[in-house]
């Protein structure tokens, strides 16, 4: 990811008294300026050390801004990961609906908002009671806000101090980042890089995002700290105070004005240098900055008069005369400290039995409020209760916070693990609470599954079953074996996430849940059974588990578990079909399974539609295409693809199911030889980041490209790629396999028959020994194939052609040839041709029929080989396969066959597929297209199957190739130059 570097220093956070001019930030103020109109920029990351100047560097950015921009701040809470969720947008849509109004706002939502959970006013001006808070709707819902709101202005979001960020609004940074491409709109957030915390996961992703900046502000040097002090005390300082105030403060811009105050008496230490802010103030302020320090910031007004001990006039007094010292700012219904390290330093300097007091003190008033409780406050009464020291008060208040919060959010995670944490801290937290720790880590498990914290539910699952131990069959505390079973399912899903497989949790499941009768529970197990067992290769158990699955869901009538059972009887009977098959399909015919299985997909869809839940149709349409495939019907398997994407597109749940869909609309369009569209496929994931195994199935479909192309160089690097992301995974056998056979191509390509063989010996030898070859026989045909080319080659894997079972017709084309290749014959050759043909993979005819040609040359058919030959070449020169299109001429120049008339090899264009004017690719002539159409960087995504992120980048490339400004500009540019009837193929 890039950065923007400009000027190493900056003046500092904040401007106390004479410190009014910005000093040393002159290259950032401007870099973020620029990003506003940088289309190829729609976040920018502000990161520096407290008191460095972050938030003094985006006040003088918002401030340079015209005022058509509009300007949204949020600030994240000091409580942060124990706080309130979605606090910083809360914020970002409060100060909307201030600037715009409530009906402004609710125009731009859909009927009964999720938001109007957040603001409760839009439901009022939008219809009926808010929706359900769904997480992705809520996300979709602030995303469309933002994007209509850059319609007509520019649009700056700031989220500030995002190393306090709740785990919720982490993940909404994330999605907005990755979906929020508008040219005319702006994320900048702050953060300190040292006390990120949870943040720092986040920031290294952003990091990877070619649309995300990096501002990292540096401390100043000792020429700017004397700029800076000159600014300070309106005079030109001493060397010797320059020297002074620039060693002690480390050029940080905060310590530099507070050592400014008093030049003739610099503080020894930090915390004293902190303090020294408070000299002067009136007894009535000190009293009320101190109370400020603990009630944490921001600090909210009517919490604070209803905590001290002032009279209104009095308090009104002290708050100006602390926001005239720049101690407090003003901010929403409070006030916040100008800095944190000011709060941190008075908070600190209270005596405990002070601090404790005031802590109870705000417990008792938030206790007591006779409004309903909200977020805010139960999550405040829980920090206040903790830090006074009544941990059952603060247990009870986490138990009402966990239990207001949205069943499958983060904060309700990070809540149910708090209780964990004081539950052996506080007397019979079971009779307190009406709960048992059981349940509390069986509710931890359930939320992790929900928002995907792997490791965190393994733990707490282990932690429960640690409990259950003693007694296996569930009934401590009336546990029960059916909760039990869902624990064990739940442990499974968690660790199969992690690579590591389900272990014995689901067999433990099963064997707790008995046949007669079986509920919900039962047909869940056995749909996830059915799943693990396609994985590593059992079809045949997949499909029996997945038939029982499907009868109980019939009976008790959940539409959600017959889809998925029907998709998973469709997965695994195809397969199962195919190991049960055997070779005498390839003697005979082509088996209809596929066809079989597509009968169990079309009722999983109709089944998905009465469930009407987005996530099952992209589940549905992710197994099908993968069938489909395989199959070799690749131009089903793309409409498949189509379907799944557009639900992904739809639910919001794009980044969150579109990788598997990826990558098996790439294998078809390589397979169709759309070579282009399929790197095209490729190089777009490369700005998402995909799961390793959905990213190493794809650097195998570019490597294999790659090859066919002559590019060998490209393809050893993304055969290493692949193998670097696989690592040592068994449940990835089917990817290992393939990957062998690519390093075999590559081997043999090189001349390398040794290391062929090699390899081949090797897929033998280890994991992936015969037993899988014959569990995944569609990845283990073209070993077998590649077997009969090679010289050394283990017999072992020679005579598995004579059994290894060929149920598709991709399987019976392999086979063909592999015959093909042990008889020489050109009938043979001939039926190899004839295969391929029937599954249209062009680059698979052009090779087969290379080998027709060298038989019917060898049978002495000079002219007919002749005829082969040509359309070898007219094939292999389409393809842009540059090694076939040279075997074949150097076969006609040996056999002294013509090829008058073939068509010349175009040079490869590098990087795709690109247009002789402006350099635009193909891809980027469709996106122009639709850019003239008026379409957003959402329906370019949705209209060409990207991700908004990867719409966002073409879009910055075209403008950057075209030399215009706009996507205005832009039209208007394709118009003129006819470009729009240039439009490329559509993927």
């Amino acid at each position: 990811m890039g950065e923007l570097r400009g000027s190493r220093h900056d003046h500092g956070v904040v401007s106390f008294p004479g410190s009014s001019v910005l000093v040393g930030r002159a290259a950032e103020v401007s870099a973020l300026v620029e990003a506003v109109s940088d289309p190829g920029t729609h976040a920018v990351l502000v990161a520096g050390e407290a008191g460095i100047g972050k938030s003094r560097l985006v006040g003088e950015f918002t401030e340079r801004l015209d005022p058509g921009v509009l300007v949204l701040m949020g600030r994240c809470p000091e409580l942060g990961t124990g706080g309130v969720a979605f606090a910083p947008f809360l914020g970002v849509l409060r100060g909307l609906v201030r600037q715009l109004g409530v009906t402004a706002v609710a125009e731009l939502l859909p009927p009964r908002p999720a938001l109007a959970n957040w603001l409760p006013q839009l439901a009022v001006h939008t219809g009926g009671a808010a929706a359900e808070a769904d997480r992705i709707r809520l996300f979709g819902e602030i995303l469309t806000v933002l994007e209509q709101l850059a319609l007509s202005r520019p649009v700056v979001v700031v989220l500030e101090d995002l190393h306090w960020a709740d785990d919720a609004s982490r993940d909404l940074l994330t999605f907005l980042a990755a979906n929020l491409t508008e040219a005319d709109s702006l994320l900048v957030g702050t953060y300190r890089p040292g006390e990120a915390g949870p943040l720092r996961g986040l920031v290294a992703e952003l990091r990877r995002n070619p649309g995300v900046r990096v501002l990292d502000l540096h401390a100043l040097t000792r020429h700017e700290v004397g700029r800076q002090l000159a600014a300070l005390l309106h005079r030109e300082p001493e060397p010797r105070l320059i020297t002074a105030v620039f060693e002690r403060s480390g050029g940080n811009p905060l310590f530099v004005e507070a050592l400014g105050q008093s030049p003739e008496d610099v503080p020894a230490r930090l915390t004293d240098l902190l303090l020294g802010f408070q000299a002067g103030l009136s007894p009535d302020a000190h009293t009320t900055v101190r109370l400020a320090a603990v009630i944490g910031t921001p600090v909210r007004h009517d919490l604070l008069a209803a905590a001290i001990d002032l009279p209104p006039g009095e308090l009104h007094r002290a708050l100006r005369e602390l926001v005239d010292r720049h101690l407090l700012v003003p901010a929403y219904t409070g006030y916040e400290f100008r800095h944190v390290l000011i709060r941190q330093a008075i908070h600190d300097d209270l005596l405990p039995i002070e601090r404790t007091r005031l802590h109870a003190r705000l417990a008792e008033i938030l206790s007591t409020a006779t409004l309903e409780p909200t977020a805010d406050t139960l999550a405040e009464l829980a920090h206040h209760a903790q830090a006074a020291g009544d941990l059952t008060q603060a247990l009870t208040a986490t138990w009402s916070a966990a239990a207001a919060a949205p069943a499958t959010h983060p904060e309700r995670l990070r809540l149910l693990e708090q209780i964990l944490s004081l539950w052996d801290r506080v007397p019979d937290p079971r009779t307190l609470l009406g709960t048992t720790k059981l349940d509390v880590l069986e509710q931890i498990v359930e939320v992790a599954v929900a928002v995907g914290a792997t490791e965190r539910g393994i733990a707490a699952a282990d932690a429960a079953l640690a409990i259950l131990d003693p007694d296996p069959s569930g009934s401590v505390a009336g546990f029960g074996a059916e909760r039990l079973a869902r624990l064990y399912r739940r442990r499974a899903y968690l660790r199969a996430t992690t690579g590591a497989g389900p272990g014995g949790d689901l067999a433990r499941a099963l064997a707790l849940l008995p046949e007669q009768g079986a509920g919900a529970e039962r047909a869940e197990a056995l749909v996830q059974s059915a799943s693990a067992r396609i994985f590593r290769g059992d079809a045949v158990g997949s499909a029996a588990d997945a038939r029982a699955a499907l009868a109980i869901a019939q009976r008790l009538g959940i539409d959600a578990l017959v889809a998925r059972a029907h998709a998973h009887l469709g997965l695994a009977g195809a397969a199962a079909a195919e190991v049960a098959a055997g070779p005498v399909c390839a003697e005979t015919t082509r088996p209809n399974e596929t066809d079989w299985a597509l009968a169990h997909f079309a009722r999983a869809h109709r089944a998905a539609a009465a469930a009407g839940d987005a996530r099952i149709v992209v589940d549905v349409a992710t197994w099908e295409s993968a069938v489909l495939v395989a199959a070799g019907r690749y131009e089903a398997a793309i409409a498949a693809v189509r379907q799944g994407l557009r639900a992904a597109h739809e639910s919001f749940r794009f980044s969150e199911s579109a990788p598997i869909l990826y990558v098996k609309w790439a294998q078809a369009l390589a397979a169709l030889g759309r070579w282009s569209e399929a790197r095209t496929a490729v190089d777009e994931t490369q700005l998402d980041e995909l799961p390793p195994l959905s990213r190493a199935a794809m650097m195998l479909c570019f490597a294999r490209i790659s090859l066919a192309e002559g590019d060998c160089r490209a393809a050893n690097e993304a055969a290493l790629a692949a193998g670097r992301l696989l690592g040592d995974s068994r449940w990835a056998a089917q990817y290992r396999l393939e990957l062998v056979a690519l390093n075999c191509a590559l081997a043999l390509e090189a001349g390398d028959e040794d290391g062929a063989a090699a390899d081949l010996t090797g897929v033998l030898a280890g994991a992936e020994g015969a037993s899988t070859l014959f569990a995944h026989p569609h990845d283990a045909w073209p070993l077998v194939v590649l077997a009969a080319r090679t010289a050394g080659a283990p017999a072992e894997l020679l005579a598995m052609g004579d059994s290894l079972p060929t149920a598709s017709p991709v399987d019976f084309a392999h086979r063909a040839v592999f015959i093909a290749r042990l008889a020489g014959s050109a009938a043979r050759w001939g039926d190899a041709v004839a295969a391929w043909r029937a599954v249209e993979r062009p680059y698979d005819i052009a090779t087969s029929l290379l080998g027709l040609a060298e038989s019917t040359v060898a049978e002495g058919n000079r002219a007919e080989a002749g005829v082969v030959l040509r359309e070898l070449v007219e094939i292999a020169t389409r393809l842009g396969a540059a090694p076939l299109r040279q075997a074949a001429e150097t076969m006609s120049e040996r056999a002294r066959i013509p090829l008058d008339g073939s068509p010349k090899v175009p040079p490869k264009a590098p990087g795709g597929n690109v247009s002789g004017r402006f350099g635009l690719t193909a891809r980027e002539l469709d996106v122009l297209r639709l850019v003239a159409k008026g379409l957003s960087n959402r329906g370019l995504a949705a209209e060409l199957f990207i991700s908004a992120n990867t719409a966002g980048v073409h879009v910055s490339r075209i403008l950057t190739k075209l030399g215009v400004a706009s996507r205005t500009e832009a039209a208007a540019f394709a118009h003129e130059h006819g470009l729009l009837a240039e439009s490329g193929e559509n993927s």
